[in-house]
């Protein structure tokens, strides 16, 4: 970024254009960024979004048409039909297939050409080359896709999120945003706006407790990293550690929190994707999840869960623009970057380490991939249920007033950092064996002083400038 001498009213003399380096946000097939991407499965549709016509949709900058032919199979096919380049939108679903309503030629869901019906008898040209077309995946609600190399398909990721506790109920949901998917995906490692923009700034949005300053802290994990904010609420500790999955993941807990009523949950109100449709668009797209654990109170509202809808203020612009203007929500807050963020033009200090930990992280992939190799994280797991690492815990912790705030900030570090290690350490358990060794864990700690011990990490003060 060019340095500029700080100058009352001289806004003439800012840097002007856009960033020069797009790695991180191209997603077209051939750019760095496109083919990383294309490594993983990512979540295209509702299933309620598909009928018995096809649907025509834009993915990683392809034009594509997606269907489920008679005989219920999903296929997902270049847009333009390889004869003579009208658009399968029109295409006929078969029992087997989608035929083009054009010529005729019918395609098979994994590109193989059918039938060219208009051809002489005999035509081998059907034998010669095949539709473009992606591997599909159906789970609970959501259509995924893979369209990376055909030889290098990875396993479709179960995380532990999706299956634990035994009542999880997931409801699928699906939200547009008119800007790059990356911009969208930071907000997840950025938990300092949480305060802000969800309570101090633009008045309560979800709870009061969001309104009390957070310690921050930040951690690799073997998927990616978590967010981790500490607040204080009385004589309780509520940690909220969002699990940041790369390259588009992201698990949160809910938005109905007030830090009075204990809470152990090592799982998920929401896993989400952000799916890139080009550079300038994207999808939020995932489950809302609802159980015991994770929302004792039954506060959320599944009947505001689904296409275009999700029941957070402030995560559409369904609201007047009057408003919104009143009290911004994250979409307002992300789109108002623009179509894609000029990340050359920020100033980034330490509260902004888990953004740029995610960027070194995707950019490190994106190299990587470049590179002929493949990524560090996430790391596989194969067929086996995935360990994440979403945790919300609010926990008696008294503050202890005659050591001054100073040492009560150390006590929230302490907490948030002790509990997210015992989280990351625990991977290798089974899903539920898991949740109840690590609470057990937990709260033997919490009868001792093990919060109130200074925190190993070495510290950043919020106030320094860092060149994150």
């Amino acid at each position: 970024m060019t340095k500029v001498q700080p100058i009352p009213f001289g806004g003439y003399l800012q840097p002007r254009g856009h960033d020069d380096d797009a790695t991180l946000t191209e997603v077209a097939p051939r750019t760095g960024g496109g083919e990383y991407l294309r490594r993983y499965w990512h979540p295209i549709a509702l299933v309620s979004e598909l009928g018995d016509m096809p649907l025509p949709i834009r993915v990683l900058g392809e034009d594509l048409v997606l269907f489920r032919d008679k005989s219920r199979q999903l296929g997902l096919v270049h847009k333009h039909c390889s004869h003579r380049g009208t658009s399968l939108e029109y295409g006929i679903i078969g029992q087997h297939g989608i035929r083009c309503a054009y010529h005729g030629w019918a395609y098979a869901i994994d590109g193989r050409i059918l039938e060219t019906p208009s051809e002489a008898p005999g035509s081998t040209i059907r034998e010669r080359f095949m539709q473009g077309a992606y591997r599909t995946h159906e789970h609970r609600g959501l259509i995924f896709a893979y369209m990376g190399a055909p030889d290098s398909v990875p396993d479709f990721p179960v995380y532990d999120t999706l299956v634990w506790p035994d009542d999880n109920k997931l409801v699928p949901y699906k939200l547009e945003m008119p800007c790059n998917w990356l911009q969208v995906h930071e907000n997840a490692a950025d938990p300092i706006h949480t305060a802000y923009l969800h309570s101090i700034v633009s008045g309560v949005q979800f709870t009061p407790s969001f309104s009390a300053l957070p310690v921050l802290a930040f951690k690799e994990t073997p998927l990616g990293l978590l967010a981790i904010a500490t607040r204080r609420c009385g004589d309780n500790l509520w940690i909220r550690a969002s699990d940041v999955i790369l390259p588009n993941i992201a698990q949160f807990g809910t938005g109905f929190v007030d830090g009075e009523q204990e809470k152990f949950a090592l799982c998920a109100a929401f896993t989400r994707w952000i799916t890139p449709v080009d550079d300038i668009n994207c999808w939020v797209i995932g489950w809302r999840h609802f159980n015991d654990v994770i929302d004792p109170r039954h506060e959320g509202r599944e009947e505001d869960i689904g296409l275009g809808k999700i029941d957070l203020m402030g995560q559409t612009d369904e609201r007047p623009y009057h408003e919104r203007q009143r009290s911004p929500g994250d979409w307002d807050a992300i789109i108002a970057q623009g179509p894609v963020a000029v990340r050359s033009a920020e100033h980034m200090t330490a509260s902004d380490k888990g953004v740029a930990m995610l960027r070194r992280q995707i950019r490190s992939g994106i190299a990587r991939v470049v590179d002929g190799n493949s990524p560090h994280q996430p790391q596989t797991y194969g067929t086996r249920i995935v360990p994440t690492y979403n945790n919300e815990t609010i926990l008696k912790v008294p503050q202890r007033t005659t050591d001054g705030d100073a040492a009560d900030q150390a006590v929230l570090r302490a907490f948030g950092e002790k509990i997210c290690d015992a989280v990351i350490e625990s991977a290798e358990l089974a899903v539920g064996e898991r949740q109840k060794t690590v609470e057990q864990k937990v709260r033997e700690m919490q009868k001792t002083d093990a919060f109130y011990a200074p925190s190993i990490q070495p510290q950043v003060s919020q106030t320094e400038s860092s060149n994150v």
